[in-house]
């Protein structure tokens, strides 16, 4: 096995300095990269060293670099195995000849995975001694003690190696291995391309051809015992036959369950990402402008969207690959003319009335969704409206918004019935009723044709009852799609960042402002009046400043630029020298904010999670003894010593109650831990008493780098 890895590793790997061209390789033989790759990611292009230090961090930057997302993984030593035949694309950190470097995992063939070489050759690995490789620090450091129980079982040499295999591969089956990365489409590249990368067009074809395979096994079965019976003919043979026939669709239609039922998961898997990465992607003062209530029925509607498009889309497919078969059985039936005819006539009939059902859905999902919203908002103004509301209005916009509700509930069930019980029943009758001129003519029909004929009316009817589900679920999946179009199209424009910054910015480490805006220009909605108009502002590093102004000034819009929330319209805002695409998500990290109190928030969590959020999480025991020392700084003791469970103290709407001081203190406190090279405290301690805000504001004296404090005068 040695000389076999030895061998392989001769060829496919990578060193270090070329890790750059291993992804370029990667992401040129995977297909997943974007059309719109930059002028960075030019193959050939010179790519800057790797840090030893933060290889996963290179990689991540490094995998936007070439329009892929790296995901660093660990996977357990059993779960090895399935991990490489996913095919990739990933790389994997390996040790060669005391070096570090890298394999690059390209595909599979067959069962075995495929890695390329420096000269972009594919090589073919046995999976089982890849593994191997991979678990090699494990398998040393437990094959001498099960060697020492081998000698004191004193097990015959010919069986000695496979016993000690056996045994070494169950004692590490469940450590971890790291150095993983995975390469895969983003969620904001082209949901084609995602698309193909999850291979859902393959389980497509896959699914459709089972399709075909099934309802052209259900024909002949049709056939077999529909013509035996009429005919009075039917015996054990043609029997048995039928049964044989119905038993070997049974492992297909297993099979097609489960192409299904995956192509369903990768389908919503995607849609969900996509989702999210828009939703991050999305300008806050968009967010802000929809109430509680639009917000929770937008997560509604992106939940609905994936079961009903997939649901409705499979009917309806169906649905017309049924009727399509119906055609087909009809004319090779006893009445082909006149059925054709019927069928036509009642194809154009349903699309008219799933068009109409269509609309009177959109309809009643729209008032729901308006009630929904309403009544969440009320519930949240609870308070408010039992202090300042007329106790004999409370009820007249529910009321009418109920009557509203069952006028369009009522439109649409009538549609429902007409569609659904109505169109399979008439077309049964006519089309049973078009038999009366074949059967009263000089020449009867055979047993076998009139056994089609009635399959095919059975099939055409379930076709009809398909067609109508699957467009009610298609009607509630366009309305749901109108309502998160907007978040799944913002993904686009959702960029993670550039360049990696190794440790602090440039600016943070000696010369020049550490952040500085030049111009900067802001203006809510396109024609909206400028809040920031040629603002200029230079921050170097140590400094303390206070920025007033009335309320309205663009106090907490000039907060929110300098932390990236949001981008100017015009000029230039620099960190360290660098731009925000430049510096990327790692701008946060540099220039941390506490917004003000009503756009800031007590998640439902412990309390220590709500402090230490803008860290690792779950965090290590040095972070949670540092978050308590600085809310006992910040004066929050008395409340750690009166909750039960301390700083481990479940918080928020379905937990301990705080107070508004006691939040703000915590809001305070997020943002300190963050540790950030400037700190931007937005009416911080508008609402504490003056000694507490004396307290705060020695702490935050104390505990940062360069501070801003935004106060009213």
């Amino acid at each position: 096995m040695n000389e076999r890895i030895d061998s392989f590793l001769q060829s496919a790997w990578w060193p270090l300095d070329a890790l750059g061209d291993a992804m370029e390789a990667l992401a040129a033989a995977s297909g997943l990269r974007s059309g719109e790759a930059t002028a960075e990611a030019a193959i050939g292009e010179a790519w800057p060293p790797v840090p030893t230090d933060r290889v996963e961090t290179w990689l991540a930057w490094a995998g936007e670099r070439v329009g892929l997302e790296a995901v660093p993984v660990s996977s357990q030593i059993c779960d090895l195995p399935d991990l490489l035949a996913h095919g990739g694309p990933a790389v994997f950190q390996i040790e060669f000849h005391g070096a570090l470097g890298f394999v690059a995992l390209a595909g599979r063939r067959g069962r075995h995975p495929t890695f390329l070489t420096q000269g972009r050759a594919r090589v073919v690995c046995n999976a089982d001694d890849f593994a191997r490789l991979l678990a090699k620090s494990h398998d040393l450091a437990v094959r001498g003690e099960v060697e020492r129980i081998l000698d004191a079982a004193n097990v015959r040499p010919r069986r000695r190696l496979a016993v000690a295999d056996a045994m070494v591969s169950q004692r590490i089956a469940s450590e971890e291995v790291g150095g993983i990365t995975m390469l895969r489409a983003p969620a904001t590249a082209d949901f084609g391309l995602q698309l193909r990368g999850a291979g859902v067009f393959r389980r497509l074809g896959v699914i459709l051809g089972l399709f075909v395979l099934l309802y052209g096994c259900e024909v002949w079965g049709w056939k077999l015992i529909g013509g035996g019976t009429l005919s009075g003919h039917l015996d054990w043979g043609w029997l048995m036959a039928w049964l044989l026939l119905l038993f070997t669709m049974m492992p297909w239609r297993l099979l097609s369950g489960w192409n299904e039922a995956m192509f369903a998961l990768d389908i919503g898997r995607l849609i969900k990402s996509r989702l999210l990465a828009g939703a991050l992607a999305m300008p806050p003062d968009t967010v802000k402008r929809g109430g509680v209530g639009q917000l929770i029925s937008q997560v509604m509607e992106s939940e609905a969207l994936e079961s009903l498009a997939l649901s409705g889309g499979f009917s309806v497919v169906v649905a017309v690959i049924e009727l399509g078969f119906a055609a087909w059985i009809l004319q090779l039936g006893a009445a082909p003319s006149a059925h054709l005819l019927l069928l036509g006539l009642f194809t154009v009939l349903t699309v008219a009335l799933g068009w109409a059902y269509s609309r009177s859905i959109t309809g009643w999902t729209g008032q729901r969704l308006s009630i929904t919203h309403y009544l969440i908002e009320a519930m949240v103004g609870h308070r408010t409206r039992l202090a300042q509301e007329r106790a004999s209005r409370r009820d007249a916009v529910e009321d009418g918004q109920l009557s509203a509700y069952f006028r369009r509930a009522e439109q649409m069930d009538n549609g429902g019935l007409k569609l659904s019980a109505g169109i399979g029943m008439v077309w049964t009758a006519a089309a049973l009723l078009a038999f009366a001129p074949a059967l009263s003519g000089v020449r009867a029909p055979s047993p076998a044709a009139l056994a089609i004929s009635m399959g095919g009316i059975m099939l055409a009817q379930r076709a009809f009852g398909g067609i109508s589900g699957g467009l009610a679920s298609l009607s509630r999946a366009g309305f749901a799609w109108s309502r998160v179009a907007e978040i799944f199209r913002a993904a686009k424009g959702y960029a993670r960042g550039g360049m990696v910054s190794t440790g602090s910015v440039a600016g943070a480490s000696g010369t020049g402002p550490i952040l500085e805006a030049r111009n900067v220009n802001y203006a809510y909605g396109t024609n909206g009046p400028a809040v920031l108009e040629g603002a200029m502002l230079n921050i170097e590093r140590g400094d303390r400043l206070l920025i007033e102004g009335p309320s309205g000034g663009g106090k907490s819009t000039l907060a929110s630029v300098l932390t990236g929330l949001r981008r100017p319209d015009a000029g230039l805002l620099l960190l360290g020298g660098l731009d925000r695409h430049t510096v990327g998500d790692d701008w946060h990290r540099h220039v941390t904010a506490a917004p003000q109190f009503h756009e800031n928030h007590i998640f439902s969590g412990t309390l220590a999670f709500n402090l230490l959020m803008g860290r690792q999480w779950p965090a290590p025991d040095d972070d949670i003894a540092e978050a308590e020392a600085l809310c006992r700084e910040l004066g929050l003791g008395e409340l750690l010593d009166k909750m039960p469970g301390g700083i481990h103290q479940p918080v928020g709407e379905t937990g301990w109650q705080l107070s508004h001081g006691e939040r703000s203190r915590i809001f305070l406190a997020r943002a300190l831990l963050q540790k950030a090279e400037v700190t931007i405290l937005d009416e911080s301690f508008a609402s504490l008493d003056p000694a507490t805000m004396d307290q705060c504001l020695r702490t935050a004296l104390d505990r940062t780098e360069t501070l801003v404090v935004i106060a009213h005068p």
